[in-house]
Order: C-alpha cells, then sequence, then structure tokens
C-alpha cells in the first residue's frame, strides 16, 4: 500500500515537472514572437486567365517564356521555406475561354490546388459560362474562396463561396473577405442565378467588423474590383490592413491611410510577394516585391506534368466546330483596311451585342488578320484567333459626339488618296480605318482629310483637322438619328485603339473616360458564333463614299 502511495507521489512530481516544462516552453515561444515578432509572406496573384503553362512574350526584342502554375509553385515553395508563415491568395480572373469552354475550369482548379494556393476570390470571367459550371469547376479545387458581396442562388455554390475566411499563419489570425466588381451583371452574361452587391463598402466594412470582433490580428480585402475601387475601399473602410488586387491588370504598390494596397499585373508573368514583420499586434517594414517568372523561377514537376496533358488535349480541341457561316467572311487586308467588310461587321455587331450598353463599336482594321476570305462553311476556335489574333481587351470610352466625329475623320484619313495634301508621316497608318457597328457614315474622298504633327501617338500641332465626314448617323431606340455633336455616347474600341494606337491621339485626351472591361474580342467573337450557331453577315452600306 505504501508503495502504491509512492509510486504516484512520483509520478505526480514527474507530470508536475513536465507541465512546467511546456509552461515555460511556451511563455519563452511568447516571449520571444513578441520582441522578435513573426516574418509573413503574402503572395498574389491577378487574373492569371488560364495561364497554366509558360507562355512567350517580347521583352526588350527578345523572346521568353514566362508564367505558368509550374513556375508559381516553385517560387511559392521557396518563399515559404524562407518565412514563419505564408499565405498565397488570388484575386480572381484565373479561367477564361477558351481553355475554360472546352475543358470548364479542371485544369485550372487542379493546378492552383497543387500550386498550394490558400484563398481565391473569384473574378467576372469565372461566371462566363454560367454559375453552374463556376460551381461544378470549383469540386477540382482545394481551396477556400471568399467574396461578400456575391449573391447566390444556388445553395450548393452558396456554400462554397464564403464572405470572408479565417487562416492561423505562423499563430497569427489572418482574415481574408473577397469582393466581386460591382460591374459584374454589364460585363459577364448571367441570368438572375447570380447577383452582386453594389455597395461595396458598407459590405466590406461589415465584413471587417466581423472579423475584428472574432479577434483576427490582420485583415485583408481580397478583391476583383479595380485599382480605382481598390483606393476608395482603402479610404472609407476603417480596418483593412492590406487591398490585394485584380481586375485591372495593373502594377500597383501604395499606401493609401494605414491601407496597403498591391496587385501584380495579370497572366502569372509575375509573382507578388509583400513581406513584413507581424510584431505587438503591428505590421513592421512591409517589401513588396515583384519576381520575375522567367526559366530561373524553377519547376514543379508534377504539375508541368499535368497541365502538358491538359494542354495537348487542349491544342487538339481548338479545332473543335462551334458554329456555321452561311457566306464567305473577308478579311482581306485590302478590304477592312479602305471599306466596309461583312466580317467587320459581324466582330463589331459581336461586341454590340456583348455590351447592350454601348452606342457605338470601332474595330480598327489592322486588328483583322488573316487577309483572306474565309470561305463559308464550319467555324473553328482557330478560325476566330487567326482572325483576331491579338487578343485585345475591349475597352469603353465615354466621348461626345463632337469626339467621335473627328475620331471617324482620323479613321477616313487612313485611306490615301494621290495628292490630297498631307503626307503618311502626319496620319495614321491605314490599320487605323475603322469598321463600324452602330453608326453610318458617309466619306468624300475629294475633301482634305485629317493631317496633324505626331509626337509619339500623341499630336503636337493638327495641320488640317480633315473634312471628309460629311454625314453621321447613329442607331438608337431603334431609329437611325443624326450624330448629336453634344451628346455622350458610349464607343467601344480595343486596347491598341484606347492606348492611342494607329494615331488616333484622341483617346489619349484627359477628359475621356475609359474603362477595362476585361473581356476579350476573341472570346466575345467565338461567344457570338456559339450563341447563333448560323451566321450570315452582310454588307449593310454603313461605309459610304461619296461618288466622284
Amino acid at each position: 500500500m505504501r508503495n502504491k502511495k509512492l509510486y504516484w507521489r512520483i509520478a505526480a512530481f514527474i507530470l508536475s515537472i513536465f507541465l512546467g516544462v511546456l509552461l515555460f516552453s511556451a511563455c519563452q515561444e511568447k516571449f520571444s514572437e513578441a520582441s522578435v515578432g513573426a516574418t509573413i509572406a503574402i503572395m498574389t496573384t491577378a487574373d492569371l486567365q488560364s495561364c497554366i503553362t509558360p507562355y512567350t512574350i517580347n521583352l526588350n526584342g527578345r523572346k521568353i517564356t514566362v508564367g505558368g502554375l509550374e513556375r508559381i509553385a516553385s517560387v511559392a515553395k521557396k518563399i515559404r521555406s524562407q518565412v514563419d508563415g505564408a499565405l498565397l491568395l488570388s484575386s480572381g480572373d484565373d479561367m477564361i475561354a477558351p481553355l475554360f469552354s472546352i475543358f470548364q475550369g479542371e485544369p485550372e482548379m487542379r493546378g492552383m490546388s497543387l500550386a498550394g494556393y490558400d484563398i481565391v476570390t473569384p473574378g467576372n470571367h469565372e461566371f462566363d459560362n454560367g454559375a453552374k459550371i463556376y460551381r461544378d469547376a470549383l469540386n477540382f479545387a482545394d481551396f477556400d474562396v471568399v467574396s461578400a458581396n456575391l449573391i447566390i442562388k444556388d445553395s450548393k455554390l452558396a456554400k462554397r463561396i464564403k464572405p470572408y475566411v479565417i487562416k492561423r499563419v505562423a499563430g497569427i489570425k489572418v482574415g481574408v473577405f473577397g469582393l466581386m466588381t460591382p460591374d459584374l451583371l454589364r460585363i459577364c452574361k448571367l441570368d438572375d442565378e447570380v447577383n452582386v452587391n453594389q455597395d461595396i463598402i458598407s459590405v466590406a466594412q461589415n465584413a471587417v467588423n466581423d472579423l475584428t470582433d472574432k479577434g483576427c490580428d490582420i485583415i485583408i480585402g481580397l478583391t476583383h474590383i479595380g485599382t480605382g475601387l481598390d483606393r476608395k475601399l482603402a479610404k472609407k473602410v476603417k480596418g483593412i490592413d492590406i487591398i490585394v488586387g485584380g481586375h485591372s491588370h495593373e502594377y500597383i504598390h501604395e499606401m493609401v491611410g494605414n491601407t496597403i494596397i498591391v496587385q501584380d499585373g495579370a497572366r502569372g508573368e509575375y509573382l507578388g510577394v509583400l513581406k513584413f514583420t507581424f510584431k505587438d499586434g503591428r505590421i513592421i517594414n512591409p517589401v513588396w516585391k515583384r519576381i520575375f517568372l522567367d526559366s530561373t523561377a524553377g519547376c514543379d514537376n508534377e504539375i508541368h506534368d499535368l497541365m502538358a496533358q491538359y494542354m495537348q488535349r487542349y491544342k487538339r480541341s481548338l479545332g473543335q466546330v462551334i458554329g456555321e457561316s452561311t457566306v464567305d467572311l473577308d478579311a482581306r487586308k485590302a478590304v477592312v483596311r479602305s471599306r466596309e467588310s461583312n466580317l467587320g461587321d459581324l466582330i463589331a455587331d459581336s461586341w454590340l451585342e456583348w455590351f447592350t450598353d454601348a452606342d457605338v463599336a470601332l474595330v480598327n482594321g489592322g486588328s483583322i488578320r488573316g487577309d483572306k476570305i474565309y470561305p463559308r462553311g464550319k467555324i473553328t476556335y482557330l478560325t476566330v484567333n487567326e482572325i483576331l489574333a491579338f487578343r485585345n481587351e475591349v475597352i469603353k470610352v465615354k466621348m461626345s459626339g463632337a469626339e467621335l466625329k473627328q475620331v471617324l475623320e482620323v479613321s477616313a484619313s487612313a485611306l490615301r488618296v494621290k495628292g490630297d495634301g498631307c503626307q503618311d508621316i502626319y496620319r495614321p497608318a491605314s490599320g487605323g480605318f475603322f469598321q463600324i457597328g452602330g453608326l453610318r457614315v458617309t466619306i468624300d474622298l475629294t475633301r482634305p482629310p485629317f493631317c496633324a504633327v505626331y509626337s509619339g501617338k500623341s499630336i503636337s500641332r493638327i495641320i488640317n483637322p480633315g473634312s471628309r465626314i460629311i454625314s453621321v448617323k447613329v442607331y438608337r431606340n431603334g431609329a437611325w438619328v443624326p450624330l448629336d455633336l453634344s451628346a455622350t455616347y458610349t464607343v467601344l474600341v480595343n486596347g491598341w485603339t484606347a492606348r492611342g494606337g494607329d494615331g488616333h491621339y484622341i483617346f489619349l485626351k484627359k477628359d475621356i473616360l475609359k474603362k477595362h472591361t476585361t473581356v476579350f474580342t476573341t472570346d466575345i467573337l467565338a461567344n457570338y458564333i456559339q450563341r447563333h450557331i448560323r451566321i450570315s453577315p452582310r454588307v449593310e452600306e454603313r461605309i459610304n463614299f461619296v461618288e466622284r
């Protein structure tokens, strides 16, 4: 009996020593963390756009390969080994046609999961094929998905997308909430399956309040709303430590109030890394770096092999028939850069059908490639990608009727007439001639063309404003009406034109409001053909010339 009591006393003594050691160790760890802090890395990608494998870019005249999930994974793994804790985040638009249309998100979701993504917010392109397709794509995703302002009818999808999540990172509670662009329904074809709360300020503040009440040490807004709204968010919502943005395809690192805003461009060309020390409840010494994902980034072999399998199937699938034309489509260079083409009309109409709030579509002839007649018959993704080889983004522009008329003057001056009084160096390139939608224009080539002294894409002096455009009508409310010089019109152009390409300097004016849509010409045309199945575009006297 005595031995039994002694045994229990010894066991209790040993247990007390063991617990004491644990308590001392925990206190020491807490003391160390408080005095030294934890090193945290927030790694980011934005607008990956189905770039799951490395692709080629031109850099200072050299062709190099960049990007790909295999490189993102390799660099992210290395960074995780160098810090106390890390998160890999995506701010949306990770999937886009045609890869998304063919595989419905499976390769992107599987690849991102293998790459170690922790949290993702969806962008507008995730809904290009409807809410059900995105819901099914998420079955291949092992990461959290957040968006606080999406209103979703599908109960399964609504359960999968949370307003916010909380992660433990090196013992620190990090709360991450998501936001979708308020423009979702204007730039994405959705029925009533998904809606979006426009009041992002209130939504964000409510999310921040919840995360604060739950004891979060760091609060991150993972957004797909664009740089302008990110800045507004930082100014008006109290308590956001970091905003990881997307949708604008920009490189951003700035402080707005007490909030750090970062964005790392698009297509996985770079991995953004925000590294800092968290000590005494504060972010200390934050450093932002963009890591260029060239061949030095390394490669995750498992991801490389898996994505290669999808890409082999993808290349075969590009030959998939998406529709049929009952007429020949005229892409001849001599036509699309000098007069109306039925293919130019088709492209312009596809833009106007997608963006129903727009009045006019202007498609520069230089963006239409192939230089041939595409015979009537089956149309594939390859056909669309050959016709619109540059895959430009469509940009919405607000401009006055007077400005629009001057844009048309510049377009008309791309037509050379011997002895018209303007040298080639003082006028736009031939590719600057517009195919049009929503307009009827009459051009008199006997009149003087627009002529100016260019300085890069801008102009330093107008030699002649031009007077070739003698009539312009706009299709509004079911009727053709004369262009109102004082009215404001919503005009669609591609990204090249919006940046002043082909001599269209007017789009560089500071008072002209331009808006990114993040929707691309190839995707719009392919979608248009798929919806209509059989197309029969014809020349409709949109561009007319005065008979000499």
